[in-house]
């Protein structure tokens, strides 16, 4: 399970950085060794979100965006999305955020959530259903990966990437007894 996990990350990561370079990747994103067909599927970025309704999965951005800001709108925007599960379909929430500053450009705040689900819960359905909630509330779906085990989309809140929240929302369930559905976030740059 933890080696799943790990390739799901590894897959979220490259999925990622593929959203903050500005381009999408053309290559399959799915856990290794997962049996079934793995297809990637760049989109075509729905209406600005200056059209659609603002919710709670719209990201509020602060003025300025600070290393407290960041880390505050995150953990709301992080929230909204995980209470697009069913409350009774969690198990356990393993949650890591943390500011990270890697030395080589500026410091974001980000946040790692593994949330086992009960075995009954469909987690790929689950974790596409949750992206379309957020397509639907003006994210941009930037890549989306499924195979016989696991589900990956990549999405922004925003085509500019000063002010722009990156999500990776997945799921496996390679383990039929604990499925988990994988939220990762990422603030804009922190000036």
């Amino acid at each position: 399970m933890r080696l799943v996990i790990a390739a799901v990350a590894l897959a979220c990561t490259l999925a990622l950085t593929a959203c903050t370079s500005g381009g999408t990747s053309d290559t399959a994103t799915g856990s290794p060794g997962a049996s079934g067909s793995s297809t990637a599927s760049p989109t075509t970025p729905p209406t600005p979100a200056a059209t659609h309704t603002p919710t709670a999965l719209t990201p509020i951005v602060p003025d300025p965006i600070t290393e407290a800001s960041a880390a505050t709108e995150s953990v709301r925007l992080a929230d909204a999305i995980q209470a697009l599960i069913p409350a009774d379909a969690i198990v356990h929430v393993d949650d890591h955020s943390q500011l990270r500053d890697t030395g080589t450009g500026p410091p974001h705040f980000a946040i790692i959530r593994t949330i086992t689900t009960t075995p009954t819960t469909d987690a790929p359905a689950t974790a596409t259903s949750m992206a379309a909630s957020l397509v639907s509330s003006g994210w941009i779906s930037r890549e989306s990966s499924t195979d016989a085990t696991s589900s990956l989309t990549a999405l922004n809140s925003s085509a500019d990437p000063a002010t722009s929240w990156f999500v990776i929302v997945g799921a496996d369930t390679s383990d039929p007894k604990a499925p988990v559905i994988s939220l990762q976030l990422q603030s804009p740059d922190i000036p």
